[in-house]
């Protein structure tokens, strides 16, 4: 993901960005956003054990560094803004507000799931959290490949945690492996 010198997201940059939406991936891809204990809501029914509130997305793009000086030992890790490609819809203006009312709590998941039943029971092998998150750009575009109004919300955070794990044939996953960073 590119951004100018201003760092904001370019229309080339966006247009090439919707090359995220997956097509035939073999997996589903989620994402729920809380603000305040209030989850934003979406149009599809839910299909997990817990009632979840989700929204469908594309596909995502997330980048961690090391900044270290020349010359340093050990250099500082930090993730830098999680951005997320979908299709517009109902929550498409619940988005932009939490953009305009600058919210800085947020609680974002991305979830992943093999492709393959409606289990209700199915557990993602694949999440990623966003703790004390805001929505810092919000862009709406058509164009590209999929013709049709798309977004990309772009979220920095204080803490992110990624965790993944096998997911079982009965569609609950396996033992989960986790790893956390925080930016200071």
């Amino acid at each position: 993901m590119s951004f100018n010198n201003g760092g904001y997201l370019e229309t080339d940059d966006a247009l090439r960005m919707l090359d995220l939406l997956s097509q035939a991936s073999g997996s589903d891809f989620y994402m729920s956003v809380e603000s305040k204990g209030k989850k934003v809501a979406g149009e599809i029914q839910t299909l997990f054990s817990d009632n979840m509130e989700v929204l469908e997305i594309g596909g995502y793009s997330y980048v961690a560094e090391v900044a270290s000086a020349p010359g340093s030992g050990k250099g500082v890790a930090r993730g830098l803004p999680l951005a997320v490609v979908r299709d517009c819809d109902a929550a498409t203006a619940s988005i932009a507000s939490l953009l305009y009312s600058q919210d800085s709590d947020l609680i974002v998941n991305i979830l992943v799931f093999k492709a393959g039943g409606d289990n209700a029971d199915r557990q993602p092998f694949f999440e990623i959290e966003l703790t004390g998150g805001r929505v810092s750009q919000h862009a709406i575009l058509t164009g590209g490949v999929p013709k049709r109004p798309c977004e990309i919300v772009v979220f920095s955070y204080r803490a992110i945690e990624i965790k993944s794990a096998p997911q079982l044939v009965s569609g609950i996953r396996g033992a989960v492996r986790a790893a956390k960073l925080v930016n200071h």
